[in-house]
């Protein structure tokens, strides 16, 4: 027992030791990756079951659209985003067990269309590659008129649950709920967590009063929004118009 004992502790004064080995020789090889390259049997054959699973899940139909639902960019707005903004208000208004006044998510952060007819798993994830997380801002008047202000300087903004007027290229009105903005009001707007922080130069989202997470992923969020829609026997559809009017 004692010669064990004495054992452990030499090998646990040497296990602590600091080691200072060095690197003496360095070889490097680059392989390109072309049609010419060989694959890997053995790695095939020990990815393959995860791919059969992967490939099932993302095969998987969540519901159907009647014509594809398209997005664009630098324009006032697209079907898919008032589809995904209104997704959003409605989801953390769930969520959150409270009113939410206004749904927004950039264009820019939808990378491509809902396909007309089937809709599976994949389609969304290339949709929303991000891991960004659904959240609710509570902020006033002010800065909400920040938000539109923005909206009229950058055209890559839907929304929801509100209409604004552009006129000669300026924000001339906007209505939440069919209201006017009150500057000291305090309205609670949903929206990803990457632009809550202050993506995509809207540092002045910071000025909230208070953040609320939902722990929901925007991406199944879109994803289970779709499902419920296609249990109730419904379609995904979506239009624009009567959101953002412009005049001369």
């Amino acid at each position: 027992m004692k010669k064990f004992a004495f054992l452990f502790w030499i090998f646990l004064a040497f296990a602590c030791k600091p080691s200072f080995y060095q690197i003496s020789q360095r070889n490097v090889h680059f392989t390109e990756i072309n049609a010419s390259l060989k694959e890997d049997a053995q790695a095939l054959q020990t990815i393959e079951p995860y791919k059969k699973h992967i490939d099932a899940q993302m095969q998987r139909i969540i519901g159907y659209a009647e014509t594809e639902i398209a997005n664009g960019r630098k324009t006032n707005e697209t079907p898919l985003g008032n589809l995904v903004a209104d997704m959003c208000q409605q989801r953390a208004s769930r969520e959150l067990g409270k009113n939410v006044d206004l749904g927004f998510i950039t264009f820019g952060g939808l990378r491509t269309s809902i396909p007309a007819g089937a809709i599976r798993v994949s389609d969304i994830f290339e949709l929303m590659p991000f891991e960004n997380e659904l959240v609710v801002l509570e902020i006033d008047g002010k800065t909400i008129r920040k938000l539109f202000e923005y909206l009229v300087a950058v055209r890559n903004i839907a929304i929801s649950n509100s209409k604004v007027l552009i006129q000669a290229g300026k924000l001339k009105d906007v209505l939440i709920n069919n209201e006017p903005i009150e500057d000291d009001k305090i309205y609670r707007v949903a929206t990803s967590d990457y632009l809550a922080n202050g993506g995509d130069n809207m540092s002045f989202l910071k000025e909230a009063k208070n953040m609320y997470f939902t722990h929901v992923k925007y991406r199944d969020m879109i994803i289970q929004e779709i499902e419920n829609l296609h249990k109730q026997g419904k379609k995904i559809t979506a239009s624009v118009g009567g959101r953002v009017e412009e005049r001369p």
